[in-house]
């Protein structure tokens, strides 16, 4: 005897071995033996042979039509034999009940299955929704189908154009216009994003890098959407110290600025005037809540998006000839660079002048600064400066036990037209970072940071620290632990409020500590183990590394840029490891096809074999090896 069962889903044929009340011993056409409820089994027959039962049954099957069946059929619960018999008008043999099991089991949308053999049909209503959500989905079907042909052709429909950078970002994989540019993708052999811009979702990879950043980071854009208003602060002392700034030719949130006076023969006073902003801003104001969530400005080649509104910057920037409020620490130091006493004050400076590095540089050298026979500008003012800031650096380097490594040098980018035209004429001016200028204000913003960060450790009043640990990473935390590559033995970010959140945060704490002195713990904005601060320091860290991350791209679109605009074949560059090389001209790593073994800063010659100009993506080769040093 045959049986006609289902498993997983579906109809299947074998003989039946044998049975008890419960199980059914059967071995299946495939030959192997398997155990049955007795309830699974929907057709015991002698004849025909369960080949031609299913090849039979599946031709009548298939002249069956199924919404004449879907009448016949009771609006109750229902036996597919007692349909066959109704169906065929007549006690149905072996293969006209398999036909309609076949008809059933196939119809899911006409007969919904209650049991083993038993069914019931759908309601008008549901039927109708069903079929018309089949008809729907062969449409999107069709349309998909239409889609990948038409990607695959090297055409972009408007519908994915339309939509592309949210196919990349955020893409929702149900949609068809995902699934065409899946599948597109896989059929080309290339990521989606790759893909949709070589076929023109976007001008260029530059415009591509902006709006994913934009779209990721600042889902209102990237306009400040509402005025904003600063409490200003008239009623303060204002400082006689002749101040002077040093900054970049582009920068307008000037945050720093330095004086110096002579006491006498063996004592200097130092003046560092940082801009006041947490003055103006109220922790927790709407102005505070847009600067949190923006984190920094974002400086790019050519642009930038600052932090604070301009408004804001313009109110508290030390631009000169104006009365700005400020941080002012006084540093009085011996002739040996011995801190012999430092003092903060809230007070408003006056900026005698904002100097900008490309105009100084070159006068500002370490021969003309050590000659005193050499006539300078402000000589008055950066000499002692200089001085200082050796003996500072000198200290550090002896605390840290190594010297530190300038001979990474710096990258000024500058773009002639439009930031968002690949076109536009990029200059990339490389300076060393161990030049006099650059170092006066990183020792003296270091010597700021690290005092202002030993003070909040001292009232006991949290901050957020930066530290390292012999060689690893920085941490930031609210744990004072010594930042050992700087070489002190705390360390903050405080001297950059304009345009740094972390560093207005830790103004607003500092600010307490000047205005309250040993209440400062009770008086400043957190307390300790705010779990509110902890907040700000994950979220400010995520922020700030998506930051980095964009600007690297940003910084290196335009240094590909720049060598295909000078047409370079032949560059220069060392071995950062294997196959991995730092470009001298441009601050991009590239890999360098067949490298010998070399070892770990070598200097080498290197080939530019092809630049793709819509993905940048850089192609070279090894030609020979310059020298073995760094």
């Amino acid at each position: 005897m045959y049986l006609l069962y289902e498993d997983n889903g579906c109809l299947k044929t074998g003989t039946l071995i044998s049975k008890t009340e419960s199980n059914m011993l059967v071995e299946t056409e495939h030959g192997k033996k398997i155990k049955l409820k007795t309830h699974s089994c929907l057709l015991q027959f002698d004849d025909p042979s369960p080949s031609k039962l299913i090849e039979e049954a599946t031709i009548i099957s298939n002249d069956i039509d199924i919404n004449f069946l879907w009448e016949c059929a009771s609006k109750d619960i229902f036996y597919a034999c007692e349909l066959a018999t109704e169906y065929f008008g007549h006690e149905p043999n072996a293969i006209e009940q398999t036909a309609i099991l076949l008809k059933l089991h196939h119809a899911p949308i006409y007969f919904y299955k209650k049991g083993s053999g038993q069914y019931k049909s759908a309601t008008k209503e549901k039927l109708l929704l069903a079929i018309a959500a089949i008809e729907k989905k062969k449409i999107q079907e069709q349309e998909e189908k239409k889609l990948v042909e038409t990607l695959i052709n090297g055409k972009l429909p408007s519908i994915i154009k339309e939509s592309a950078i949210d196919l990349i970002i955020k893409p929702d994989k149900n949609t068809i216009y995902w699934k065409a540019l899946e599948k597109a993708s896989f059929i080309l052999n290339k990521n989606p994003e790759k893909l949709l811009l070589e076929l023109g979702a976007w001008p260029n990879l530059l415009v591509l890098l902006r709006k994913k950043f934009i779209k990721n980071n600042f889902p209102n854009g990237i306009d400040f959407q509402d005025s904003f208003s600063v409490n200003i602060i008239d009623d303060l002392p204002v400082s006689d110290a002749e101040i002077y700034s040093i900054d970049d030719i582009s920068t307008t949130e000037i945050d720093d600025g330095l004086s110096v006076r002579k006491i006498d023969e063996n004592l200097t006073k130092v003046g560092i005037h940082i801009a006041a902003p947490a003055l103006g801003i109220e922790y927790g104001s709407m102005l505070d809540k847009i600067a949190r969530s923006r984190s920094s400005t974002i400086y790019l080649p050519g642009e930038k998006i600052t932090m604070l509104p301009s408004k804001v910057i313009e109110e508290f920037s030390l631009h000169s000839g104006k009365l700005s409020p400020a941080i002012s620490l006084y540093v009085t130091l011996d002739n040996n660079g011995a801190i012999v006493e430092s003092e903060s004050l809230i007070e408003k400076v006056k900026i005698e002048k904002n100097l900008r590095i490309t105009e100084i540089e070159n006068t500002f050298t370490e021969s003309n600064l050590n000659n005193v026979d050499i006539d300078i500008p402000f000589s008055e003012w950066i000499r002692p400066l200089w001085k200082i800031a050796q003996l500072l650096s000198l200290k550090r380097e002896q605390r840290r036990g190594y010297p530190e490594n300038l001979s990474r040098p710096e990258y000024n980018f500058r773009i002639h037209g439009n930031t968002d035209d690949p076109n536009s004429t990029i200059i990339i001016e490389k300076r060393s970072r161990n030049n006099p200028v650059s170092k006066i204000v990183a020792e003296f913003m270091i010597l700021a940071n690290s005092i202002w960060a030993n003070l909040l450790k001292e009232y006991g009043v949290t901050g957020v620290y930066r530290s390292q640990q012999t060689f690893g990473r920085v941490r930031m935390s609210t744990i004072p632990l010594p930042h050992e590559y700087i070489g002190v033995d705390q360390y903050i970010w405080s001297t950059s409020p304009l345009r740094r959140y972390i560093d207005l945060v830790n103004q607003w704490q500092i600010i307490s500590i000047i205005k309250h002195n040993v209440s400062a713990r009770l008086a400043s904005p957190f307390k300790t183990k705010d779990s509110n601060l902890f907040s700000i320091i994950q979220e400010f860290e995520f922020k700030y590394n998506a930051i980095c991350v964009f600007q690297n791209e940003i910084e290196n679109f335009w240094s590909i840029q720049w060598l295909i605009q000078k047409k370079l074949e032949i560059i220069n560059g060392y071995i950062i490891k294997e196959n991995l090389v730092k470009i001298d001209e441009v601050p991009i790593m590239i890999t360098v096809d067949n490298i010998p073994k070399l070892e770990k800063g070598t200097h080498i010659k290197i080939k530019i074999t092809s630049i793709n100009s819509s993905t940048l993506e850089i192609k070279t080769q090894y030609v020979e090896t310059i020298d073995c040093e760094h």
